[in-house]
């Protein structure tokens, strides 16, 4: 993939930290000792609130109870419990969950005209939609969320909303806003003397600094002073507020740039406190960035062998996630067996109440008879169900989940597998190469199963045309890409008559940036493409961010691509192309970042461009067969006791 800084950003929703530090002990001790059931719904709302963003599973066990006590001594619609309940669940990533709830809310407050509840909506569709990422709908919920709140003066802060629309600009790439907006929520915060979000809002600052850094080609240090100073003062702020989470997202990001700098011994040491403190805490996503900040580090020394057992660790911690999310997903389906018909009653009463105010007497005595009857058939059912039976009844309930799941991954593996057999078949074949030039070998390992590198050929007129591309991402995502790359290069070359290098390429970026309907400020999806068309005089190259390799004899010379990529970038310039007289045995090689940054070795570091050269170099003699078997041989050795990093492509052809 291509090579860039990866910055890790720790923006921060300011709509999770609302409510503020609330006193886990008193509300605990007002939920056991108050006779009051208002207060102890109040106390458990309260808990849901200061759980929901470290604890959400058990901040909606506090939500749920307070919703039930709620029922005992009001009708009235649940604006609040429902607003709380649809975060609760899209900080699960339950996004479909969430929206019940929000739209409900949502519904009712239009119907009210209860423009609170209503600008609280809008604040969580443009959180979901953050979620889902899609920032340029997430911008337009939080400014209707801005209209509102200015409009009807429900308070003076609007420091939150500012930081939210800065995020969404700075998901898009669009620096410049991003930075617009953090800093009119620090002069918002700074006015009203909101202390305890002066930290957020100055390494948010922090970090727009950094990443413009990041992306200046001169590296103006004015930038990286600006994000070294703006992150130390949110440090500060986070230490005054006792903010753990915060405090290693500031030193993670600190030792980032200590190493922009080379100062490797305070980068090592400011990451190592991050993971101290994220380690201590519990937070996962924390360590995992620290993580990709070693990686970093110990890339920039040298120390690849480090290097490649943090991206290790890095992507271990991930799976796990991933494992975590499937364990709880059964856990919560056995511990909520009993809340479900509860929960369910709940909501199609509240369904039933928005048909019609006149039967709220009615339904209040209708639920309370079901809550007692359902209660009653709880305590019948456990002591009915106490023996091997009920233990039976749940152990089958489980393992029916657990087949839906095992169905769901054969699904999806068929899925890919199926995928795959499309994407071979788009591909053309090593014999089918070879057949129609004088010589070739292919090697083509995907790191999964189907691959984000593909290679293309086509003959038109007198001309051969062979591309080789690496697109953004692999696996599924890059596998994706690759079909459009290969539909779209056959529109270009075979309906279009396009036999330039360089102009196929221009055109393909352009048609890659229509068909994702990306611009400027997306640069994650696109590719990285060298491209050759020969006849039997004359080659021409042209390449996206990849280069290709001429052998004559054991002379060899590297063809520069021009640095951008076929998709979205900071300034686009037309492709150039270089033309080259065919001599005998000449041979070309076009490959893919994957062979040249695949760790191992004897120091576990990189093969790089000049060890690459050397194999080719040293192989040259050799039939186009033989030199594959030989190349693939010392790829494999190379790589022993190492993961394969990326997908990995090479492809030889003997010119003249």
């Amino acid at each position: 993939m291509r090579s860039k800084i990866v910055i890790v950003i720790l923006f921060s929703l300011f709509h999770f930290f609302s409510k503020g530090n609330l006193n886990v002990d008193s509300l605990l001790q007002v939920t056991k000792t108050s006779k009051n059931d208002r207060a102890v719904s109040n106390a458990y709302l309260q808990l849901a609130a200061v759980f929901s963003l470290n604890n959400p599973k058990l901040a909606l066990t506090y939500l749920d109870k307070s919703i039930l006590i709620f029922r005992k001594f009001s009708n009235d619609f649940l604006y609040e419990r429902y607003l709380k309940k649809g975060e609760i669940f899209r900080l699960l990533g339950e996004i479909d969950s969430s929206l019940i709830y929000i739209n409900l809310v949502y519904k009712k407050a239009l119907q009210n005209n209860k423009f609170y509840s209503l600008s609280e909506c809008y604040s969580e569709y443009g959180l979901i939609y953050i979620a889902q990422g899609n920032s340029q709908k997430a911008i337009e919920q939080f400014n209707k969320q801005l209209y509102l709140k200015k409009k009807h003066k429900f308070t003076n802060s609007y420091s939150g909303i500012y930081n939210n629309i800065g995020i969404c600009y700075a998901n898009k790439g669009d620096w410049d806003m991003a930075k617009e907006y953090f800093s009119k929520a620090l002069n918002d915060d700074q006015f009203n003397l909101r202390d305890m979000f002066l930290g957020n809002d100055y390494n948010n600052l922090g970090v727009i600094f950094l990443v413009q850094y990041g992306n200046d080609s001169a590296k103006s240090h004015k930038n990286l002073d600006s994000a070294r100073k703006y992150l130390n003062k949110g440090l500060f702020h986070r230490y005054k507020i006792h903010d753990s989470l915060g405090i290693a997202g500031s030193l993670n990001n600190l030792s980032l740039i200590e190493n922009e700098v080379s100062n490797f011994k305070l980068a090592l040491s400011l990451a190592d406190s991050a993971f101290k403190i994220a380690s201590l805490n519990g937070y996962k996503k924390i360590q995992v960035e620290v993580y990709d900040s070693y990686d970093q580090i110990y890339s920039k020394m040298g120390n690849y062998k480090m290097a490649y057992e943090y991206l290790n660790k890095k992507n271990k911690l991930n799976i796990a996630f991933e494992k975590e999310q499937l364990n709880n997903s059964i856990q919560q389906l056995e511990s909520n067996i009993q809340l479900e018909q509860k929960q369910k009653q709940l909501l199609e009463k509240d369904l039933k109440l928005t048909k019609s105010e006149n039967q709220k007497q009615k339904q209040l005595g209708f639920i309370v008879l079901a809550v007692i009857l359902i209660i009653a058939l709880f305590i019948f059912l456990f002591y009915f169900f106490k023996n091997n039976k009920a233990l039976s009844v749940r152990n089958s309930i489980i393992s029916e989940q657990k087949n839906l799941i095992e169905e769901k991954h054969k699904d999806i593996s068929d899925s890919i597998n199926y995928a795959q057999k499309i994407q071979s078949a788009l591909i053309i074949s090593e014999e089918k190469l070879k057949h129609n030039v004088k010589d070739a070998f292919v090697i083509f390992k995907p790191r999964d199963v189907v691959s984000g590198d593909f290679y293309w050929f086509t003959e038109f007129n007198d001309r051969k045309i062979v591309a080789l591309s690496d697109c953004t991402g692999h696996g599924v995502p890059g596998a994706f890409m690759s079909m459009i790359g290969i539909t779209l290069l056959n529109q270009i070359v075979k309906e279009k008559g396009i036999t330039s290098p360089a102009q196929i390429l221009n055109l393909l970026r352009k048609e890659i940036i229509a068909a994702l309907s990306i611009d400027g400020s997306d640069k994650r999806d696109g590719m990285d493409m060298a491209i050759i068309s020969f006849n039997d005089k004359e080659l021409i190259y042209a390449g996206a961010n990849s280069g290709a390799l001429l052998l004559n004899e054991s002379e060899i010379t590297e063809l520069k691509p021009n640095k951008q990529p076929i998709g979205a970038y900071e300034k686009y310039t037309d492709f150039t192309e270089e033309k080259i007289n065919i001599t005998p045995n000449l041979k070309v090689y076009l490959f893919s970042d994957g062979v040249v940054d695949q760790f191992g070795g004897p120091g576990g570091k990189k093969i790089k461009i000049k060890l690459f050269k050397e194999w080719l170099i040293a192989t040259s003699s050799l039939p186009l067969i033989k030199q594959k078997s030989n190349i693939e041989q010392k790829l494999n050795s190379w790589k022993e006791g190492y993961e394969q990093t990326d997908d990995i492509s090479l492809i030889g052809i003997t010119l003249g």
